[in-house]
């Protein structure tokens, strides 16, 4: 058992072991996970089903194969509500993928579009009316005649 004092110090050394040997990917600078160029709308798509893996229902816990078959018979006995939220939230991903897929078609037509067109010339700015009129319409009647 190690002593509460060196417990931070044992574990920084046991990750910087671990990272050594390739267990964990590199750091990104901000903190997050950056998108890859890769990650296609294929891709996006066969992520956007929804696949639980019953194999990951365990527990950690010192003589944990009671509990870990207590959540598997809890798996088992909700597996219809499951199914049903899962097969819901797989259509929703599906359906916004189309929408975003439709999106990446109009931008780049759009794109294409204005790429195509010659820059048409700016248009001269229009004087900036004045101001003071049409609030005292006999003060602006009398600038009129003058």
């Amino acid at each position: 058992m190690t002593d509460p004092e060196h417990a931070l110090e044992r574990a920084r050394d046991a990750a910087a072991t671990m990272r050594a040997q390739g267990a964990y990917a590199p750091d990104q600078p901000d903190g997050r996970s950056q998108p890859q160029a890769s990650d296609t709308l294929e891709n996006l798509f066969e992520w956007a089903m929804i696949d639980p893996d019953l194999r990951e229902v365990r527990s950690t816990r010192r003589l944990g194969y009671p509990v870990t078959l207590l959540k598997l018979g809890l798996v088992r006995l909700l597996n219809q509500y499951h199914a049903e939220l899962i097969s819901q939230q797989t259509r929703f991903n599906v359906h916004v993928l189309g929408h975003v897929r439709r999106l990446e078609t109009r931008i780049e037509d759009l794109e294409r579009i204005v790429g195509s067109r010659e820059p048409e010339p700016e248009p001269e700015p229009e004087p900036e009316p004045d101001r003071d009129r049409d609030r005292d319409r006999d003060r602006d009647r009398d600038r009129d005649r003058e």
